[in-house]
């Protein structure tokens, strides 16, 4: 979620009562003649000074400016590596191939909440990196979904790399997919500080995306809950994607 930056003096919220303001200190001297005269009973005077600032302030929250009213942001959902490159492999299978499907699956599921979203592709369509790159840019919150791989067949786990200012959401989403999955998170309760991870300096996450390791290939336990159970994983992360868009 982000702030839409203002200038305050833009809303009719604050203008009007600033003109209320004015218009009492014409009103005002006009009142007292008018309780000095019995016109107005003097107990009536601070509700009619008062009521004035009351009812601007209150016109001016009411009044629908659309010039004012911005768009949310939109999702970006991206999968690792590309048709051209197929990341890493476990016999016949890739994992361009796996995180295309789960990119698909959460867009999916954002998208029927109402969430506007921009892909890297469609269907079996994983564009590369550059393109990634550009799809994120203007995005208000972006996510990208690798697999891991390990030379021991026993490594295990989710993980999300991020700058320390997305470490909360990238916990929640390591947590999602973890639960769906059954696996157990790695890092700091799931977060991999990009500063201190042995990949060094990702494009992704200096654009101001989020990369989500959805488990170990290389782990046949881990690739099967994988295969099984990914849409599941899908529909928990969307379900904190949306979230985070909703301020929730």
């Amino acid at each position: 979620m982000k702030f839409i930056e203002q200038n305050a003096w833009q809303f009719l919220s604050v203008k009007l009562p600033v003109l209320g303001a004015f218009l009492l200190l014409v009103l005002i001297p006009g009142l007292q003649w008018a309780v000095d005269f019995k016109l107005i009973p003097v107990e009536y005077h601070a509700y009619v000074t008062g009521g004035v600032m009351v009812f601007l302030s209150w016109l001016g929250k009411k009044w629908y400016q659309p010039s004012l009213h911005q768009p949310l942001g939109f999702v970006a959902v991206t999968a690792g590596h590309s048709n051209t490159d197929p990341g890493a492999v476990n016999g016949k299978i890739k994992e361009s191939e796996l995180v295309t499907n789960f990119r698909n699956a959460v867009v999916h599921y954002l998208r029927e909440a109402g969430i506007t979203t921009r892909t890297d592709g469609t269907g079996t369509q994983n564009d590369p990196l550059s393109s990634a790159l550009k799809v994120i840019k203007g995005s208000s919150v972006a996510v990208e979904f690798h697999m891991n791989a390990a030379a021991s067949k026993h490594a295990n786990g989710i993980e999300t790399i991020a700058l320390p200012h997305d470490k909360k959401l990238a916990q929640d989403l390591s947590a999602a997919v973890a639960s769906a999955l059954g696996s157990r998170l790695r890092g700091d309760n799931g977060w991999i500080d990009q500063s201190k991870s042995a990949r060094g300096s990702l494009a992704y996450i200096n654009a101001g995306g989020l990369i989500v390791e959805l488990g170990f290939i290389s782990n046949e336990a881990e690739l099967a809950a994988f295969q099984a159970r990914y849409w599941i994983a899908a529909k928990a992360v969307a379900k904190v994607l949306i979230e985070y868009e909703k301020g929730a």
